[in-house]
């Protein structure tokens, strides 16, 4: 007797809900210990030689007597999915239950012995991690939308900066086309040598003009970032067509260096195309008042390795160690960086500049979106010359999954350069 009492002062003190059905007897309980009486509000002398039936709803009855003949037709310890009960006070238990056949030996009977965890502290902070998750991951598609709207509003100010340049490069083509044109309305002889040399320039005035004014709307284009395996010098070369009027206007000459059999890159030619232009037109402003205006820009393939040893922790979390990387690089001989400035270059808002000359969005969107190419963009004094670079790191690989990528046969239009002292003769301003 003393045995038996002991028993069930355990069982009544263990942390879990445990009962027993006698299956020889109508699957009644003969064990109800304190924890389900917790768990169920019902008191064990009221759930003691009754059955599911007479304790829960039809269907929950008809449910839990399914699992105990399953459990007796295996014969070997079986876990009961998630179960819900609702109390009489309509509270809803989760349960996570394990359920064992058991034979008495000194009376014969068949029991069904279940031990039940209450689980519904953890199923609620389960669904109310899944809700915060659901509401992290929906901040975080209005904070990209946002970004992108950004970017976007950002690039349009620079199509306002570009618009007279790109007027003013269209109109040289169609002033040779209209010279073309009054050239050979007045009539064509048979023998005229200069009709097949005016039809070229014609031809080639054409296709100079559409390849501006379709920069210009490719790089208005809105769309989400959608990287391709791109040459980055037909990217530069692209980028200088659209900021040749400011560079000429400037009188700024550019020295271009870059890499021959430079690893083509994965980018959103337009979005990158706004980082190179924002960050080039920014140079030019920077050398205002230097009697001799220059702007260096080149690029190189490097391992991380390679990469001087003044990391940051931004770039050990982007970049991991013997990456192949390539850096493109733009200096300006201009005044440089104040110090009292360097912290807060990428501020939005922050501009050194007059006002109405810019909105201090331009380099943080920049950043923005080197960071969403997996790369890093950085703004300092150059540690040897005047002025100031900007350098951009890049990978040369892309991880699947993260952006969709257009595969295939590498954008590019011209072949890789290792150094280049030609930038098209053609350009007044532009020199190496």
């Amino acid at each position: 007797m003393e045995k038996l009492s002991i028993v069930e002062s355990v069982l009544d003190n263990l942390p879990v809900a445990v009962f027993a059905k006698d299956a020889t007897n109508d699957f009644r309980f003969i064990l109800w210990n304190k924890k389900q009486e917790e768990v169920t509000t019902i008191r064990a002398e009221k759930a003691l030689g009754k059955n599911d039936y007479h304790l829960f709803s039809q269907e929950s009855a008809d449910y839990f007597r399914s699992v105990d003949k399953a459990v007796l037709k295996r014969g070997s310890l079986m876990k009961v999915p998630e179960e819900i009960i609702e109390t009489k006070n309509g509270r809803e238990v989760h349960l996570r239950t394990v359920k064992i056949p058991v034979k008495d030996e000194e009376t014969g009977r068949l029991l069904v012995v279940g031990i039940s965890e209450d689980i519904t502290e953890q199923v609620k902070s389960r669904e109310q991690l899944e809700r915060l998750n659901r509401h992290l991951v929906e901040t975080n598609q209005e904070l990209q939308q946002t970004q992108m709207q950004l970017i976007q509003a950002e690039k349009l100010e620079s199509i306002g900066r570009l618009a007279a340049g790109v007027a003013h490069e269209v109109k040289n083509p169609l002033a040779l086309l209209l010279l073309g044109v009054d050239y050979l309305s007045q009539g064509i002889q048979p023998d005229d040598p200069n009709v097949d040399r005016i039809l070229q320039q014609m031809r080639e005035a054409v296709e100079r003009a559409d390849r501006i004014v379709r920069g210009l709307v490719d790089f208005s284009s809105q769309r989400s970032l959608s990287r391709e395996p791109t040459r980055l010098s037909r990217i530069v070369d692209e980028v200088l067509l659209l900021v040749k009027h400011e560079l000429t206007r400037s009188s700024t000459k550019v020295s271009l260096r870059i890499e021959k059999d430079l690893p083509p890159v994965f980018l959103d030619v337009s979005k990158f195309e706004q980082v190179l232009i924002n960050l080039i037109i920014n140079a030019v402003h920077a050398m205002e008042g230097v009697p001799a205006k220059q702007l260096k820009i080149r690029a190189r393939s490097e391992s991380l390795d390679e990469v001087v040893k003044n990391e940051g922790a931004r770039k050990r979390e982007v970049f991991r160690s013997g990456d192949r990387v390539v850096i493109l690089e733009i200096h300006d001989l201009g005044h440089g960086i104040d110090p009292a400035d360097s912290n807060r270059l990428f501020d939005p808002f922050f501009t050194t500049k007059a006002t109405g000359l810019g909105t201090g969005l331009g380099l943080s969107v920049a950043r923005r979106i080197v960071e969403l190419h997996g790369g890093e963009l950085t703004l300092e004094n150059h540690e040897k010359e005047p002025g100031a670079v900007a350098r951009i790191i890049l990978p040369t690989k892309i991880e699947t999954g993260k952006v969709r990528t257009v595969t295939g046969k590498v954008r590019t239009d011209e072949k890789p350069r290792e150094k280049t002292n030609e930038i098209d003769s053609s350009a007044p301003g532009l020199t190496s």
